[in-house]
């Protein structure tokens, strides 16, 4: 069993967003919008580039309260537009350690007028990282949702 294959070392987080399909994949292969709410609460976003189609790149930098440089980036595997998203995602942290090389998968479901995202990350080497990452993405996730209703209001 490799990392990718083990569910102790994935995340899994499904979320309801009010807002269709088609937006909330946007959100994910814009620029502007993945760099409006890609980094966690008190973080701000200093650099975003996204190419996305298979073999395309893309990178987030953003920077703490403190001053701090943390960088992620990956490579796009699949884009099925509205559908679906698979791409790596390598982190490195400002003490210069580059966490596991994990796979991101993100699916985005109609259900009625909201769309339900899926999101699935593979590949940590330690509960800890994967914990870390979880509650980043949660964060993550609640100023998307913010985000969405803003952006879906009349």
């Amino acid at each position: 069993m490799t990392p990718h294959d083990d569910p102790a070392r994935s995340i899994s987080i499904v979320r309801l967003f009010d807002a269709p399909r088609a937006l909330v994949f946007r959100t994910w292969v814009r620029a502007e919008d993945l760099g409006a709410w890609f980094a966690p609460e008190g973080f701000s976003v200093t650099d975003c580039e996204v190419d996305p189609r298979p073999g395309g790149r893309w990178h987030v930098h953003y920077r703490s309260a403190e001053g701090e440089l943390f960088r992620e980036s990956g490579e796009f595997r699949e884009v099925v537009e509205p559908e679906r998203l698979v791409f790596t995602l390598l982190q490195q942290p400002p003490d210069g350690y580059l966490g596991a090389d994990t796979l991101v998968t993100v699916a985005f479901a109609e259900r009625g007028a909201k769309t339900e995202m899926a999101f699935l990350q593979t590949g940590f080497d330690s509960a800890a990282l994967r914990d870390g990452v979880a509650e980043g993405w949660q964060g993550c996730f609640g100023k998307l949702d913010e985000r969405l209703s803003a952006n879906a209001r009349p």
